[in-house]
């Protein structure tokens, strides 16, 4: 019987779990290897097909009432002989039979000890069908070394699970035992990856637990199934990126800001002053009910109705009952755009979602596109269109840039702006609630802006998962945009995922961080890291990996950074002959030189100069990080035009790193006009180190 036709009799059987005779036959349906068995109903037929199979034998209850066979004692293992059998039959059918409707008794060949590993099948809420691969055994909850990515996967995505486990050296051959041959392992991962693409609708999650591991072999040994209630078709989202009309937003001739005031304090107000009296060159239509002849020296609406001229953007600042109407006079005035700022809906609940909701799907209906609601708008830094309500004597605009910023919270992304002002910011979107814009739509629009060339992200929450994933795959490796991720929000899951082991270790973040990897996304922890990547990613050029030659006049950040080197994909350069020779000839008896170089505290500006261009001139070196301590005087002002002589260059990335009071920020500054990035903690500097690192690796591999 066939895998679909199996659970298809599950569902007509209201039955729940999938019984692991039947999951078997599944398993074997795709090739997947599992120990010879057989679902014995009688004692006789438990004798006669022990002796088939061969001992030793494990004996195991079946039943869609017993998740955890267990608790009811309902297992008996190193069954070694047809009595042995035959009295483990007569016990458990005996007591559980009655109670619990047992199928029968499922005799099975006992595996040989191995490796043990877990591999997991979960629906999941943003992306849909989802594979975990771990360490399994009775410690898979203790150590949760695990990793996940999105179904369908390829071989190569599985290999790269298998290497993101902190226990692949088990697997490499630890302390001379015979090492797992990885491409049999990808191959059986991938194998259980297209069942769980296949049999998406079906299943709520998987647990193959142990899959027991051997140099050129393994056999899934248990099975769990836990089934939806009831199939769903859409499990696997095939949503694609939308860009229409998304460039009107940034480029558009006219605005009608709904609820502009001449009331200082009031939201309406403060965008309005954005928009009229700063940068922006467009026309500006101030809309208020109470009827204002003009605003800020404007001619003013009473509704969006009495604008006779044309209008691309809506702008709306008032209560989110009033949107459904306005956007029905959007679409008899052919607008296709709005930004609602306001906030108050589905957070809320009740009445008010029923409001956002009845907003989604007029846009959809009207074809007006909708940036929010619950959200400061956007930014272009070319033109300075502006709708942002933060007033510019309290919020600093960024320079011009080519850096693309999207956050889901205003409140980072109005510390996003500042923060840009460093490097340049080409286009902001706050986007909130995501109404009908969302995170695909804004990228795949900036993979096409010519001003953009590395995108950044705040995430609290995707919502559709797989089609934020497939899009960023293309915009990166079809635009050959980077697009860094910084996601908060990294909690565990409810109570209904942990019923099962693959549920319970896929907290939100776990699934979410092997999206990100498997998209060839960079992510990072925090939000100095994000703005850090961002800047390392625009100002320096593309390293042919992740090699890292390190100088410093002082150790100890040097130290904490290699201790970061592993997670991050980096590694310390082992510096030619030629290179060490040069240094030794160069310094002092007094200096360290090598890999890293520590000149010391006596170091000058010469210093620094010789050993980074010697590190730049070394083939096996691709990144270069250079560790500051200003506040030792023999270091001169001097090493900022020595840093700027080597951006010049371009041949390889140089990064700095510093810390330390106003001397410092003062040349640390000064270091940066030069496009020179610094970083004033060892975590960010690392950070951006490894983000260019991981970079080059994704640029160079082909889209898999």
């Amino acid at each position: 019987m066939k895998a679909r036709e199996i659970l298809d009799m599950v569902f007509s059987r209201n039955e729940g779990i999938v019984t692991e005779d039947a999951a078997k036959e599944i398993l074997t349906n795709y090739g997947i290897k599992v120990p010879s068995y057989a679902l014995v109903k009688t004692e006789s037929e438990a004798a006669e097909k022990a002796k088939q199979i061969g001992f030793p034998l494990v004996a195991k209850i079946v039943s869609p009432k017993i998740l955890h066979k267990t608790d009811v004692k309902g297992v008996k293992t190193g069954l070694s002989s047809e009595d042995q059998v035959k009295d483990a039959f007569v016990d458990m059918y005996g007591r559980l039979h009655m109670q619990y409707h047992a199928k029968g008794v499922l005799l099975e060949k006992m595996a040989p000890a191995g490796i043990e590993l877990i591999i997991g099948l979960q629906n999941d809420p943003q992306f849909g069908p989802v594979i975990m691969v771990g360490m399994g055994g009775i410690n898979t909850e203790i150590f949760k070394d695990v990793s996940f990515r999105v179904l369908p996967i390829t071989t190569k995505d599985a290999i790269d699970m298998i290497d993101d486990l902190k226990g692949k050296e088990i697997l490499n051959g630890f302390r001379g035992s015979d090492p797992v041959e990885k491409n049999m392992l990808a191959n059986a991962i991938a194998s259980i990856g297209k069942l769980g693409t296949d049999l998406a609708p079906y299943y709520e999650s998987i647990d193959f637990n142990p899959i027991i591991v051997y140099r050129d072999s393994y056999c899934v040994v248990d099975a769990k199934i836990i089934l939806r209630d009831k199939p769903n078709p859409e499990a696997i989202s095939k949503s694609e990126p939308d860009a229409s009309y998304m460039d009107l937003f940034f480029n558009s001739k006219s605005i009608a800001l709904i609820g502009a005031s001449p009331e200082k304090g009031k939201v309406g107000n403060s965008v309005f002053e954005s928009l009229v009296k700063h940068e922006y060159k467009g026309k500006v239509y101030p809309v208020n009910a109470k009827g204002y002849p003009e605003i800020m020296g404007v001619k003013a609406y009473k509704n969006l109705d009495d604008i006779t001229e044309p209008v691309e953007v809506v702008v709306v600042t008032v209560d989110l009952k009033f949107v459904p109407e306005l956007l029905k006079s959007c679409g008899k005035k052919n607008i296709h755009n709005m930004v609602i700022i306001s906030g108050g809906g589905k957070e809320l609940g009740g009445e008010r979602a029923a409001i956002e909701q009845q907003i989604k799907e007029l846009s959809r209906e009207l074809k007006v596109r909708i940036i929010g609601p619950n959200c400061i708008g956007m930014f272009n830094g070319q033109n300075r269109l502006d709708c942002a309500f933060q007033g510019h004597e309290r919020m600093l605009r960024p320079q011009n840039g080519n850096v693309a910023f999207l956050s889901q919270s205003g409140t980072v992304g109005i510390a996003f702006m500042e923060t840009a002002d460093t490097f340049g910011m080409s286009k902001m979107i706050s986007y909130g609630n995501r109404s009908d814009v969302d995170e695909a739509d804004m990228i795949w629009y900036l993979s096409n802006d010519p001003q953009t060339k590395v995108i950044g992200l705040y995430v609290e929450g995707l919502g559709d998962g797989r089609k934020f994933m497939n899009t960023a795959r293309k915009v990166i490796h079809e635009a050959k945009k980077p697009v860094v991720v910084f996601k908060n929000g990294r909690t565990s899951r409810g109570a209904k995922q942990a019923q099962s082991h693959t549920g319970s270790l896929g907290g939100s973040y776990a699934v979410v961080k092997g999206a990100l990897d498997q998209a060839g996304i960079i992510s990072v922890d925090s939000y100095e890291e994000l703005t850090g990547s961002l800047k390392a990613l625009i100002w320096q050029p593309i390293p042919s990996g992740g090699r890292v030659a390190m100088i410093t006049n002082g150790a100890g950040p040097v130290i904490a950074a290699i201790d970061h080197f592993e997670k991050l994909g980096l590694s310390l350069a082992e510096i030619t002959d030629d290179s060490m020779k040069k240094l030794k000839d160069h310094y002092p008896a007094t200096y360290v030189v090598g890999n890293p170089c520590d000149i010391t505290g006596s170091a000058s500006a010469d210093d620094y100069h010789f050993a980074i261009q010697t590190f730049l001139d070394d083939p096996s070196v691709d990144i270069v990080m250079a560790w500051f301590v200003f506040q030792d005087d023999p270091l001169e002002v001097t090493i900022v035009d020595v840093l700027a002589e080597f951006q010049k260059q371009k041949k390889k990335p140089v990064i700095v790193g510093a810390m330390g009071g106003p001397f410092t920020q003062k040349i640390s500054a000064q270091i940066e006009d030069q496009n020179v990035p610094v970083y004033g903690t060892v975590t960010s500097w690392v950070t951006a180190a490894g983000s260019l690192a991981k970079w080059s690796k994704i640029v160079a591999r082909p889209n898999s």
